[in-house]
């Protein structure tokens, strides 16, 4: 291949050269992605938004492997790749960096949810784009405003004066995920889309209660809507693991309480069936995986005092 520009090989990052020249030539975009997504994602979701054929990235991914890119981890009859502290330095451009360790099932969920729900993996992740719409809107309005024209939305000025630098500190804290939107993530609550002045919010499912859905309506996200005027309301979309979940889920939302709830107009469910990646290819081990650590202890228990009574009765 040949090269537009010399590439410049930072020695401070302490990567080989010439896995430096792959990742800049054929796997920074794997690797940005995966990062977008925690640093794990399922082998099947990095296939769904890679422009390449199935075959050309299952090679590329396992060529990753073999240059420590990346660790392929296997999780029943699935895989899920771990980028390694090489790609972190890349990545952060930095050298001195954390080992990512492996993810817990929460954080591998999470992953499995978003990548399996998102199209456009950087677009979602743009972490201003709750702010950008109405700061470009305003923008222009002061321009219409201060060159006479026409069209200008007066109402819209005098409506938001007030609020514009609220929206202003919000973007500017965005940049370090510490806006309001942001925050939501630390209880698996996402920014999606915005619309006639209608924001529409995800919320990851781990065995929500109702009592868990009501109360994170009520207590985190009601307020952002009193505070941020500019959004009219909100709608909620709740993505759940399979078929029985989603069941249980509208049955609550039927009989959950809507006092308080002052902005939200409707709450979907979606059951994106990600139980698929988790299960496993025996039934056995599905069995062991229900069974409680002391419901183990307990059949443990019964057994050594079924053998200690057979051994006394010999």
């Amino acid at each position: 291949m040949k090269l537009d520009e010399d590439i410049l090989i930072p020695s401070i990052l302490e990567i080989n050269p010439y896995t430096y020249l792959d990742i800049i030539l054929k796997y920074k975009d794997y690797l940005k992605l995966i990062s977008y997504f925690g640093g794990y994602m399922f082998l099947n979701h990095i296939y769904k938004f890679s422009p390449k054929s199935q075959i050309q990235t299952f090679n590329d991914v396992h060529a990753m492997q073999e240059s420590k890119l990346l660790k392929i981890i296997s999780v029943n009859k699935n895989s899920y790749v771990l980028l390694t502290n090489t790609s972190i330095r890349y990545l952060k451009n930095k050298p001195n960096v954390a080992h990512l360790q492996p993810p817990t099932s929460t954080q591998l969920k999470t992953s499995c949810y978003l990548a399996d729900y998102i199209n456009v993996p950087e677009k979602f992740y743009n972490s201003s784009k709750p702010y950008v719409w109405f700061l470009e809107k305003y923008k222009q309005e002061i321009k219409n405003f201060k060159t006479e024209n026409a069209a200008v939305d007066k109402k819209f000025l005098d409506n938001n004066r007030a609020i514009v630098k609220v929206i202003k500190n919000e973007e500017i804290k965005s940049t370090e995920f510490n806006d309001l939107f942001s925050k939501l993530k630390t209880s698996k609550i996402y920014f999606d889309t915005y619309e006639n002045g209608i924001v529409t919010l995800l919320i990851l499912d781990f065995d929500r209660s109702k009592s868990w859905i009501y109360n994170c309506l009520f207590e985190k996200i009601e307020p952002i809507f009193r505070k941020l005027s500019i959004y009219n309301s909100y709608n909620v979309k709740i993505l759940t693991t399979n078929k029985n979940r989603e069941e249980r889920l509208i049955k609550d939302k039927s009989t959950m309480s809507c006092k308080g709830l002052l902005f939200l107009k409707d709450i979907n469910i979606i059951n994106l069936n990600i139980d698929r990646f988790f299960q496993s290819t025996m039934q056995k081990e599905n069995f062991l995986k229900d069974v409680d650590k002391l419901e183990i202890s307990t059949l443990q228990e019964k057994l050594q005092n079924n053998v200690k009574e057979h051994e006394h009765e010999q």
